[in-house]
């Protein structure tokens, strides 16, 4: 029986503002004088960006990274005065874009958009993947969090999670749960949720999303822990047994894995915004105020919300210790569990 248990951090106060007081200067020539002595780092600031954005979304058009990209991008574009360009750069998991990212120049005018499966699972997956979540990136904020759905067919046994875990528990290696993959974050989950429940339930890896949803929907899988099955969920085709993280205020009466027989449980998936190593201060100070501000107003979270985010600010110093912190916690489920990626 494993023992071990997960939890995901996911919490942030945003920054701290700094207000200047400043007098009037009369003249050009005491203006010029002004802007002699301001500070390197906020003349820097002043001018950034001089040019357009490139935010590399290390996923294809359509996923949930991609969905966060085009939320973003033309607001934060006003709020710089630049554009703001999504560079799709899909494949390996999340490792081309990310790479593309690392060895940009770190200038602060390119940006990668990265989940925990892109920086922090990758570098379990696959094998001499070239950059180090920890070392390569400069963290500039994180942008959002996503519960994981748990749903199943509105005919299966168990009305609630819980009971569920009841039929579980009676039925060892029943149940057949399927996910996106081996080694995505619903494979991880539901290693977490067997480590902390001590039921055991049978993993079925897919090639995605897609196809795991299909076989839940033609009924040769019993569950699914992926967020492609909310749609399905909503259109009242499964039902949802529980939330791997927060309740989702796409769905408020679904409960969490915690609040359905396993307390303290909580996985989720959260992204976040990153430089390469080395980029300016005030490039990564500039972008984080921005996204704070932008995570404020009622519009932009209220497309979170619709597309199943909660709203994540952070600071770049939350945001470093968030990636670590989950380095640490997904390399030890994946030596506990005895995970292979293959």
């Amino acid at each position: 029986m494993r023992s071990a248990t997960f939890r995901s951090l996911l919490s942030g106060d945003g920054f701290t503002e700094v207000t200047f007081k400043r007098r009037t200067l009369l003249g050009a020539a005491s203006a010029g004088m002004a802007a002699s002595v301001l500070p390197g780092a906020l003349r820097a600031q002043a001018s950034y960006p001089s040019k357009a954005i490139t935010l590399i979304v290390p996923n294809p058009p359509g996923g949930n990274t991609d969905i966060l990209a085009r939320i973003f991008s033309v607001p934060l574009a006003k709020a710089l005065g630049q554009p703001v360009v999504v560079d799709n750069r899909a494949g390996a998991g999340g490792v081309i874009g990310m790479t593309a990212t690392a060895r940009a120049p770190a200038d602060g005018h390119t940006v990668g958009l990265g989940n925990l499966s892109d920086l922090v699972v990758s570098r379990y997956a696959q094998p001499n993947v070239p950059y180090d979540p920890a070392k390569d990136f400069a963290p500039v904020s994180t942008l959002a969090k996503v519960s994981i759905v748990v749903t199943a067919l509105p005919s299966f046994a168990a009305k609630s999670f819980q009971e569920f875990l009841a039929l579980a528990k009676a039925n060892p290696g029943k149940y057949k749960c399927g996910t996106a993959g081996n080694g995505t974050m619903g494979h991880l989950c539901l290693e977490a949720l067997q480590a902390a429940s001590g039921v055991d339930i049978l993993h079925v890896p897919y090639r995605g999303g897609a196809p795991a949803l299909n076989d839940l929907l033609g009924g040769h899988i019993d569950l699914l822990i992926d967020g492609t099955a909310l749609s399905q969920v909503k259109a009242g085709k499964l039902k949802a047994l529980a939330v791997t993280a927060e309740r989702m205020s796409v769905l408020p009466n679904v409960p969490t894995i915690a609040e359905s027989g396993v307390p303290g449980f909580s996985f989720g998936n959260y992204w976040g915004l990153l430089m390469p190593a080395g980029s300016p201060a005030a490039a990564v100070n500039r972008i984080n105020a921005e996204v704070k501000r932008l995570l404020e107003q009622p519009d932009i979270r209220q497309q979170l919300e619709n597309a199943g985010f909660s709203p994540l600010a952070s600071t770049p110093t939350e945001y470093g210790q968030a990636l670590q912190k989950s380095y640490d916690q997904i390399g030890q489920l994946v030596k506990n569990a005895k995970i292979t990626f293959n």
